[in-house]
């Protein structure tokens, strides 16, 4: 194979696993159906909510606006007991829409 059609390929396929890596896993819309069935009890979980309902809880923007949040971030709040964060049973794909709908908030 010709060098020039070889960095041609390995570019190519460079560009395709770096848009794959980019990609957003989850549903932000579904997201926020959950969101706004499980967490707006004590979230503000939309961006026109300019506070929680308790106090204490941070609101959906807040979250994503925070510097270095990312989804691992996130998945680890989502189920990993914390004072004040009652756990739920959500499945990775329900977890993956949550995460994907604070994620789109920024």
């Amino acid at each position: 194979m010709k060098p020039e059609i070889r960095l041609a390929s390995l570019l190519a396929l460079s560009v395709a696993a770096s848009h794959a890596h980019a990609q957003v896993v989850g549903d932000p819309q579904k997201g926020l159906e959950l969101a706004q069935q499980v967490c707006s009890e004590c979230h503000a979980v939309r961006t026109g909510d300019a506070r929680s309902p308790n106090s204490a809880a941070p609101t959906f923007l807040d979250l994503a606006s925070t510097p270095g949040m990312t989804s691992t971030a996130l998945l680890v709040a989502l189920t990993t007991p914390h004072a004040g964060m009652p756990m739920f049973r959500l499945s990775a794909e329900q977890r993956e829409d949550v995460i994907a709908y604070v994620l789109s908030l920024r």
